[in-house]
């Protein structure tokens, strides 16, 4: 083969060569390029709680229950056949309610109260023989009471009034000790008691003061009307009601 040959050979396959890595590189690089990375996608802004309001007096009044409970001094209606009546400085009511609204409340309340008087004579002729002096007359009532009521809220002081009516028990008893005893003597005597049980009706007015948005000292008066019959002990129709200067706890839950 001729010299020219050969070389045109050589020049081809240079050619090819050439041709071959001028293709291949660029894939070589390609494929040595790092893959960009994705990009993170970002976070929507957090969106800032709303803050819980304080409790208020009017906030936590409506659609919530309570319960309270007092003592009260009875300023005794008082009955002509009754003699020196004077009502106890120490008388319970006590009892719980609902807020309907801030203004409008329902509550169910139990009272117990009581009063001391001397012995009527009608009373003291059914007696019978005792030992002089001992005699104790006392008479009570207890009941339970419905009230609406209506409350005037403004800011922690809550001015309110109400009323509504009760069933109750009026009780009455003269007790005296037995002649000659010595020992242990009350009560051993003659005795006359009688109850009665009726419906009294109430009206009040009063003020509950706020210390914080759910305790709440309560200061209230309150009239209760109640007529009890006594016929059977010859006292006839008593009143055994009367004003009741009440001061108290109450709760809201």
């Amino acid at each position: 083969m001729s010299t020219q040959s050969q070389t045109t050979r050589y020049g081809a396959t240079a050619l090819i060569i050439a041709a071959l890595c001028a293709c291949g590189v660029p894939q070589a690089q390609a494929q040595s390029e790092p893959k960009p990375k994705p990009q993170a996608q970002a976070q929507p802004p957090k969106q800032p709680q709303p803050k819980k309001e304080p409790d208020t007096p009017a906030s936590v009044r409506g659609g919530s229950f309570y319960a309270f409970g007092g003592f009260a001094a009875l300023a005794a209606d008082t009955n002509g056949q009754l003699p020196n009546e004077k009502g106890s400085p120490v008388n319970l009511i006590a009892g719980g309610g609902y807020g309907v609204t801030p203004n409008l409340a329902a509550e169910l309340n139990v009272l117990a109260a009581g009063r001391k008087l001397d012995t009527p004579a009608a009373v003291q002729a059914q007696l019978g023989p005792y030992a002089s002096g001992t005699e104790k007359t006392s008479m009570g009532i207890f009941g339970l009471g419905a009230t609406l009521k209506y409350v005037f809220v403004v800011d922690n002081f809550a001015p309110y009034v109400g009323g509504g009516v009760g069933l109750y028990t009026t009780t009455y008893g003269t007790w005296t000790d037995a002649i000659g005893c010595s020992n242990n003597c009350a009560g051993t005597g003659p005795r006359v008691t009688d109850h009665s049980t009726d419906i009294g009706v109430h009206a009040l007015a009063g003020a509950d003061i706020h210390f914080t948005a759910k305790d709440i000292l309560a200061v209230e008066v309150r009239y209760l009307k109640l007529k009890a019959d006594l016929q059977d002990i010859g006292l006839g129709k008593v009143d055994s009601g009367g004003t009741f200067v009440w001061m108290g706890y109450r709760r809201i839950f």
